[in-house]
């Protein structure tokens, strides 16, 4: 995502999921999104046995109305936190041709063909795409965002 400001840097160490042995997770960058929320990659986690939690971020650094990427299991994942205590997640695949979404404000964008999909439920708000984004299950875990991929 493009910002005309400057991208602030910070890194913070992350651990894996309970369930999984070691590793770390940094958190890269931040960035301001047009729409004037910030905008959180999450960098990649350790891998998890399918059908496990696997921690991707901090909680605290996903502001409440922002959204994030981060990966788990190898796959792509896009976060949005609609409320203080509730984040939902989605599989960040283009259900049209397959590219990978970016976090946009509230929403998701494909940087191919322009579909932009809602944050809160994945639905498609505007096309070529015509079904909404895989959802995953996500949950938090004291401190942390955790994913099932």
């Amino acid at each position: 995502m493009n910002s005309e400001k400057p991208l602030p840097r910070r890194s913070v160490l992350l651990g894996t999921a309970a369930t999984t042995v070691g590793g770390a997770l940094g958190l890269s960058a931040c960035s301001v999104s047009p729409s004037g929320s910030t905008t959180v990659p999450l960098a990649p986690s350790a891998s998890a046995p399918p059908g496990r939690p696997i921690q991707i971020g901090k909680l605290n650094e996903v502001n409440v109305g922002d959204t994030a990427t981060g990966k788990a299991n190898g796959r792509t994942v896009v976060v949005f936190r609609p409320e203080d205590h509730k984040v939902v997640a989605y599989d960040a695949t283009c259900t049209h041709a397959g590219c990978t979404v970016a976090p946009a404000g509230v929403n998701f964008e494909c940087p191919c063909h322009g579909s932009t999909f809602n944050g809160s439920d994945g639905s498609v708000i505007t096309g070529p795409a015509r079904r909404p984004l895989m959802p995953l299950t996500a949950a938090i875990d004291g401190d942390w965002i955790t994913v099932v991929a």
